[in-house]
C-alpha cells in the first residue's frame, strides 16, 4: 500500500460561535430557511437505536482502494448490518479526485494512519488495517454497537436556492458533553477508480463534502452544546452553501452526535442522514 506523506501539519483552529443565530458552514451564504423539527414519537423515552460510523479514506488516484470498496459493498448488501451504522467516503488519496475535499483532507490528517485504503470508526484512530475482508469489518461493528446510544438525534432539512438550512435536536440519554456536527454528502460522483475490477467502483457515493459549524480541530466535532442532563435537548441550526460544482439532487446531510470523553476528547455517539427537503425524528428501539 502506497504510503501516503501529508504536506499540512494538523492545527486546531478557534472559531468563535454565536448560539442566537443559524451557525454557519464554512461558504455559508443566501437566504436560508430554518425548518422545523419533526414531533418526537416518545417522549418520555431515552431508549435510541445506535448507529456508529465507518470512515472510509480513499481516492481515485488510490490503485489499492478497491480491496476495500467491495467488502463496503458486501456489508451494505447485508441486511443484518443494515441499522447498525451510516459510511462516509472521505476522499483525500488525491486533489484532483473529483470527490476530493477540503473536509476529506481535514478527516485524513485527524484520524487516518497515512496508509490507503483504511477504514476508521467512529471518529477515533482505531481502524481494521490490512485486514479489509467483511468478516473483519463486522467484526469491529459488533464490538463497537450498543444496545442504546448516549443521545438521539432530530432532524430537518431545506434547500432555498444555492443554501441548505438545517435544524438539529439532539437528546441526550446520559449526562455528558455533547458536540452537534453537521455534514453534507454526495452520491453518485462518476470518476475513474484506479484498480477498479468492476465498472460500479467508478461512482462514487457518500463523499464528504463540506462540515459545517465552528468549533475547535478543523470543524470535526461540531458546535458545543455544553453538558446535557438524561432527557435534556438542546437545538442547533446551520446555513450551508451548496458549491456549484456539486450536484444538489444527489446530496444528503449527515448529523453527527460526539460526547465528551474522559481525557478531554470527543467521540461519536451517534450519527443520522437526513435527506434534503425531509425530517429524520428520533430513532428508538421500540
Amino acid at each position: 500500500m502506497k504510503k501516503f506523506l501529508s504536506l499540512l501539519a494538523a492545527a486546531a483552529v478557534l472559531f468563535i460561535s454565536c448560539s442566537e443565530k443559524p451557525h454557519e458552514g464554512p461558504d455559508a451564504g443566501g437566504d436560508a430557511v430554518i425548518p422545523e423539527l419533526p414531533a418526537d414519537p416518545q417522549p418520555g423515552s431515552t431508549d435510541f437505536s445506535h448507529r456508529i460510523l465507518l470512515l472510509q479514506h480513499t481516492g481515485t488516484a488510490c490503485p489499492n482502494c478497491p480491496q476495500l470498496m467491495a467488502p463496503l459493498k458486501a456489508l451494505a448488501e447485508d441486511d443484518a448490518y443494515a441499522d447498525k451504522y451510516q459510511h462516509v467516503a472521505s476522499h483525500s488519496y488525491n486533489s484532483d479526485d473529483p470527490a476530493y475535499s477540503t473536509a476529506a483532507s481535514n478527516l485524513s490528517q485527524a484520524f487516518c494512519s497515512g496508509y490507503y485504503p483504511e477504514l476508521t470508526f467512529n471518529l477515533t484512530k482505531e481502524n481494521t488495517g490490512t485486514s479489509l475482508a467483511v468478516d473483519v469489518i463486522k467484526s469491529h461493528i459488533d464490538n463497537l454497537h450498543q444496545d442504546a446510544a448516549d443521545a438521539g438525534i432530530a432532524a430537518s432539512v431545506r434547500q432555498t436556492g444555492s443554501s441548505l438550512g438545517v435544524n438539529v435536536q439532539v437528546k441526550a440519554a446520559k449526562e455528558n458533553k455533547y458536540r452537534i456536527a453537521v455534514w453534507v454528502l454526495e452520491d453518485g460522483i462518476r470518476a475513474k477508480q484506479d484498480g477498479a475490477f468492476d465498472d460500479w467502483m467508478n461512482t462514487h457515493s457518500n463523499a464528504i463534502r463540506v462540515m459545517a459549524g465552528k468549533t475547535l480541530n478543523m470543524r470535526i466535532y461540531g458546535e458545543n452544546v455544553d453538558v446535557l442532563k438524561k432527557g435534556e435537548t438542546a437545538e442547533k441550526s446551520f446555513v450551508i452553501a451548496l458549491d456549484d460544482s456539486w450536484n444538489a439532487e444527489n446530496c444528503k446531510v449527515m448529523v453527527l452526535v460526539n460526547a465528551a470523553t474522559d481525557d478531554g476528547r470527543y467521540n461519536l455517539a451517534n450519527c443520522a442522514i437526513c435527506p434534503i427537503g425531509e425530517s429524520v425524528s428520533y430513532k428508538y428501539n421500540q
